[in-house]
Formats: structure tokens, C-alpha cells, sequence
């Protein structure tokens, strides 16, 4: 069966997109506005997008009335956010921090974690994260203003965080780190089943004649 996004109802779309583009790696971001006033929220459509120079993607959806969530009015504004990795012990309160909350409702107040000084920017982070990316906004991408379109915000990583439970020895501990993925619904994944397959060689003497 072949589908055009055209044709069928853009809540389809997010379904087939949502179940079929897993796991998706989670952005815990913290914001913050004009006042002062903290946000935290997660974001699954998040990844690495450069490394020279280092920066990190993610694409807050407007919402069904095509409104923007405060995250990105704040990043829009302030030009400064936190990208806090998600640990599955924190998965409960990472979830609750997805709740529809006024601007004006401290998340990490309501879960009850803790925000810790930023090294380079003014946005906190989240204490209990074990790895934090302060960021400071290269660009935001538009891609419409109709309901669940997509708005990517590109932040420069100015300064990274590791904890030293999960970083010893000029690596990190993958197990102690133990973060999760999103999948469809209102399910997750763990990154505690893994496999290992050796990168390939090319052998290109067959070729070179």
C-alpha cells in the first residue's frame, strides 16, 4: 500500500510517522522566559544535526489550533536553552513535564526536580540530568503555520556537562547513562538490549583496475 500525505488527514500522518521512526532520542529542554519564569518539556523529534560545529535539532510541533508552545517562544526571545538527556529513572517526571501547563507553572517545580546553574548561559539546567547541553540558538526553521507543522530550532552547543557517574576514563558509561526512546503512543524504549556489528571495510581493489 502506498500513502500520499496529501490525501489522507495529517493525524494520520503523525501516527505512521510516530510508530515508524523509532526509537526516538528525547530532549528534555529547559527554557526561559523574559521574567525569568523556567520551562521544561520534552521533544522526540530531536537529534545530532552537526558536529563541526557542534549542534543539536529539535522540532516543536504548533499544537491543533496552530499555536506555538512556550518553549519555543521563549528560545525565540531569549536565544538560550538547555537540553537535558533523559535517564530512565527520571522517565515518570520527564512525562508529567509533558503536560499541557500554563506559561506561567514552573515544570520543574511541579516534578519536583532540581535546577542547577548553567556554566554559560542563564537558563538553568536540570541537576539530575546526567548530561547537559547549554545551548545558544543558531537558527529556527519554519516548515508552515498549520496545525503540527514543524518548527526546528538549531542550537550551538556552548558547553556540555557530564557527570561523573557516566564519564570515566574519557568515556561514557552507556549503562550507567541508561536512557530511554520514544515510541507510538504512550510507549517507551530502553537502550538496555543492544547488538554490535563491526563497521564495514571497503575493499576497493577490484575496482581500481
Amino acid at each position: 500500500m502506498n500513502i500520499d500525505p496529501k490525501v489522507v488527514s495529517k493525524k494520520e500522518i503523525y501516527r505512521i510517522l510516530i510508530s515508524t521512526v523509532t526509537p526516538r532520542p528525547i530532549a528534555w529542554v529547559s527554557s526561559m522566559d523574559e521574567k525569568n519564569k523556567v520551562n521544561l518539556a520534552p521533544f522526540s523529534f530531536f537529534n545530532v544535526v552537526s558536529v563541526n560545529p557542534p549542534i543539536l535539532g529539535f522540532s516543536p510541533l504548533l499544537n491543533g489550533e496552530a499555536k506555538i508552545k512556550d518553549t519555543l517562544r521563549n528560545i525565540s526571545k531569549q536565544g538560550e536553552f538547555v537540553v537535558n538527556i533523559v535517564s530512565h529513572n527520571y522517565a515518570e517526571q520527564m512525562n508529567q513535564t509533558s503536560a499541557p501547563y500554563g506559561a506561567d507553572i514552573n515544570e520543574m517545580e511541579q516534578v519536583k526536580l532540581t535546577p542547577a546553574a548553567s556554566s554559560l548561559i542563564s537558563v538553568p539546567s536540570v541537576q539530575e540530568a546526567l548530561v547537559r547541553y547549554e545551548c545558544r540558538l543558531h537558527d529556527i526553521i519554519s516548515f508552515g503555520d498549520q496545525p503540527l507543522a514543524g518548527q526546528l530550532i538549531l542550537g550551538k552547543i556552548c558547553s556540555v556537562y557530564l557527570d561523573d557517574q557516566v564519564f570515566h576514563n574519557n568515556r561514557i558509561d552507556i549503562q550507567k547513562l541508561d536512557t530511554i526512546g520514544r515510541m507510538e503512543g504512550s510507549f517507551y524504549s530502553t537502550t538496555r538490549d543492544r547488538f554490535s556489528i563491526a563497521r564495514p571495510v571497503s575493499d576497493a581493489s577490484d575496482t581500481e583496475k
